[in-house]
């Protein structure tokens, strides 16, 4: 008996038809279009070479700045003013867009304060502080403000500094509060340093400069806290009514 031959569909019999057109559109495309294809080929292809070069160019720059960086603050710590001047100076020239350059100009302060150049300095700090935007800096760069404005003997612009980096929780804020008070005596302004001495041992109790701060209080003559107030002049006091001579136990004293 002969077998039963499988017969196929319509739908069967046209699919290797539809999977070799695809094919040959495919083919058709690329060779009508050949000079497109290479062309979108190498502007992906250059696209990525220049991501990588741009990549490699940043982070090969990003290195050679902490390089400098870093050469400078050794410069400066070891006093050697001059030589930290030129590599802040440079850093904050070349690089202002990264944070060591940013950075630069506070150090750069510090330089030219080593070099008693405190004009240079206070500029140098109040570029840093109108660019630079965080609370520890920014706390060091106002105290430091304040002592240029101090050294150069703006005392209400020292106090203003002192004030603002005072309010701040930063690493300054001790010697920032300090230095308020200390210019207010010296402006004449006893109140105003009289209080801040107070409020510097109220938030600082068991600071190490305590005895140092009673010895100004002292100086100023006030004492650590302020003295209870007095009753207003012409108030009259309470008077106490005693019970009358003689009255005995459940005596009842006259209105």
């Amino acid at each position: 008996m002969p077998s039963r031959q499988h017969r196929l569909t319509r739908k069967q019999l046209k699919r290797p038809d539809e999977f070799l057109n695809f094919f040959e559109r495919l083919r058709d495309f690329i060779a009508n279009n050949l000079t497109q294809v290479m062309m979108a080929t190498g502007v992906v292809v250059v696209a990525v070479i220049l991501l990588i070069a741009v990549l490699w160019y940043q982070q090969t720059r990003e290195q050679a700045a902490g390089e400098k960086f870093y050469a400078a603050l050794a410069a400066l710590n070891s006093k050697d003013y001059k030589a930290a001047e030129e590599g802040f100076s440079t850093l904050a020239r070349d690089e202002p867009d990264r944070r060591v350059g940013r950075l630069a100009r506070f150090y750069l302060a510090n330089a030219y304060a080593g070099q008693n150049q405190f004009t240079k300095a206070r500029t140098a700090l109040a570029a840093f502080i109108a660019d630079f935007r965080d609370p520890n800096f920014a706390s060091l760069a106002l105290t430091d403000l304040g002592a240029m404005h101090e050294r150069l003997g703006d005392l209400p612009k020292a106090a203003n500094s002192y004030r603002q980096a005072a309010q701040l929780d930063g690493p300054a804020q001790l010697r920032a509060r300090l230095s308020l008070a200390r210019t207010l005596a010296a402006m004449g302004d006893r109140n105003g340093a009289v209080q801040a001495y107070r409020d510097f041992l109220a938030t600082h109790p068991y600071s190490q400069e305590r005895q140092q701060v009673l010895e100004s209080l002292a100086l100023l003559g006030a004492s650590a806290q302020a003295p209870p107030a007095r009753a207003a002049s012409g108030a009259v006091k309470p008077v106490l009514i005693q019970p009358a001579a003689g009255a005995g136990k459940g005596a009842t004293a006259a209105p």
